[in-house]
């Protein structure tokens, strides 16, 4: 299996416009990327932000690490993500990295691009009402009630494509999967699922500069695979924390169980395709490479960011500064340690829904 590791390098200047994304949740935000025409294909580039919480260098990895497996093994519609530098764009945002990756554009001028959320708002009466929910990271969100609903079984195709989604989301143990990284085509001829887009907040590449919490956090998706154990109440003594953790287990668990109750066929293609992915591999060496993308960082970094650009307290940013250290991580050092997490997660899932299919 072959990864690109090659940095694609941009002008903020040279590009031809911006893709506005707004999120639509209970908290706003609005996101701006700049657009380029490369080989007649028109690329976007996703900044890394600096207020983004536990964003690293790594986020924009596990996005090349993760597009790659999806398009090769699971999805071959999946859009691969590349690393990216682009001068000057901390002129307009210096919120921004000059950091990032860059991804063809979705979508054309016929069909429009809708989110999960989006879809639930436009159709209340046969999806169920999630306006309430709040994106946060290290939540894993309840999709029971949306592949039970009225619309999906009404739309048996589209509610396999997001079950599909949904597990390979599973597979990457996404942190953040809330409901607006489902994406939908709307236009003339209906509804159909976008591309998948989005794998930053991929366990496996999360907190690589504090090992102890990365291994810590990846237990706690095995369980959530294999089911809470008495270890489950060890990671934390705060009862409210304790009862968090055991919650986001659980919703993990019931995703699962739904999709293998209503679309265990689905389940079983996707099946085939992991065993396809865990052989190829467990026998071929993984290298992750730096062309002189990485720089030193910290994944406590974007405290500095929060106080600098959403507190306004300069003060407070340069305290945070003083006492970051900044850590210099290379690919080789983290390459193995993310193959075995990668393959044992596998594993677990494979073993998760073989179990359930018998």
């Amino acid at each position: 299996m072959n990864f690109d590791w090659t940095v694609y390098n941009y002008d903020y200047h040279q590009r031809i416009g911006n893709l506005t994304s707004e999120a639509q949740g209970t908290v706003k935000s609005e996101k701006h990327f700049p657009v380029f025409l490369d080989n007649g294909k028109e690329m976007v580039f996703k900044p890394l932000s600096k207020t983004k919480p536990l964003s690293t260098p790594f986020f924009a990895y596990s996005e090349v690490f993760w597009s790659t497996i999806f398009h090769n093994y699971f999805d071959p519609t999946t859009p691969i993500y590349h690393l990216a530098t682009c001068q000057n764009i901390e002129e307009e945002y210096p919120n921004k990295y000059h950091h990032g990756t860059v991804v063809e554009k979705l979508g054309t001028e016929k069909k429009n691009l809708i989110n999960l959320y989006q879809l639930c708002q436009a159709n209340k009466n046969t999806l169920p009402d999630i306006s309430t929910y709040i994106n946060y990271c290290e939540v894993f969100y309840d999709y029971t009630k949306i592949l039970d609903s009225e619309f999906m079984k009404q739309h048996p195709g589209l509610a396999e494509s997001v079950v599909k989604q949904i597990l390979c989301s599973v597979l990457r143990q996404d942190q953040n999967y809330h409901y607006e990284n489902v994406l939908f085509y709307q236009g003339e001829e209906g509804l159909e699922i976008a591309p998948m887009i989005d794998h930053e907040f991929s366990t496996m590449f999360m907190y690589l500069d504090k090992p102890e919490k990365n291994k810590n956090l990846f237990v706690t998706t095995q369980e959530s695979l294999e089911g809470i154990s008495g270890e489950a109440r060890k990671h934390t003594s705060d009862d409210i924390l304790k009862m968090l953790y055991i919650e986001k287990l659980e919703v993990e668990g019931k995703n699962i169980d739904k999709i293998m109750t209503l679309y265990p066929t689905t389940a079983i293609e996707f099946l085939e395709n992991l065993k396809r992915f865990i052989t190829d591999f467990s026998t071929t060496p993984f290298q992750m490479e730096d062309y002189n993308y990485l720089v030193p960082f910290n994944t406590s970094n974007f405290y500095i960011g929060q106080a600098r650009w959403k507190e306004n307290d300069e003060r407070k940013a340069k305290a945070l500064e003083a006492v970051l250290d900044q850590h210099f991580i290379t690919p080789d050092m983290l390459s193995n340690q993310i193959q075995d997490q990668v393959l044992q997660n596998a594993k677990a899932l494979k073993k998760r829904i073989e179990k359930q299919l018998k």
